[in-house]
């Protein structure tokens, strides 16, 4: 057995590279946006029919605040008061009264994040995306 022989690599002479350029007309750009557009549009209302169905963002966040604050009144009511006949024959102060008040502070809040949230309830939030995009206004040159 022989041994075999080792590879021979033949690099071809180098040339000059070829550079390529391709020119993308105006218009091609002009449709995208166009198309970008009627796209948007038919976001836009959709999301409209979304906000007459269930609310704007601000709306349903009044109606949770709304219902923040019945949660807060429901439970200061269900707070036992304070036991007069306890109080009179041990002498016992409430002892449901530091209960009682933090139960008035939390309805306080609730009812001030209400009051908040009902200012913000007729504003619908503003697209994040610009009308035509730079790239759809440049010229070629």
């Amino acid at each position: 057995m022989g041994a075999k022989p080792s590879p021979t690599v033949v690099m071809p002479a180098p040339t000059t590279p070829t550079f390529f350029k391709s020119v993308i007309p105006l218009e091609a750009f002009e449709d995208v946006a166009e198309a970008k557009g009627r796209a948007e549009a038919e976001t836009a209302k959709i999301q409209e029919q979304r906000y007459q169905e269930v609310g704007t963002p601000a709306q349903l966040g009044a109606r949770q605040a709304g219902r923040r604050a019945v949660e807060a009144a429901a439970y200061l009511s269900s707070i036992p008061g304070s036991d007069r006949y306890l109080q009179e024959t041990t002498g016992q102060a409430n002892q449901f009264a530091p209960v009682q008040l933090a139960a008035k502070e939390q309805l306080t809040e609730a009812q001030k994040e209400y009051a908040k949230a009902l200012e913000k309830a007729g504003e619908k939030p503003e697209p994040t995306l610009p009308g035509t995009p730079s790239w759809a206004k440049r010229t070629i040159t």
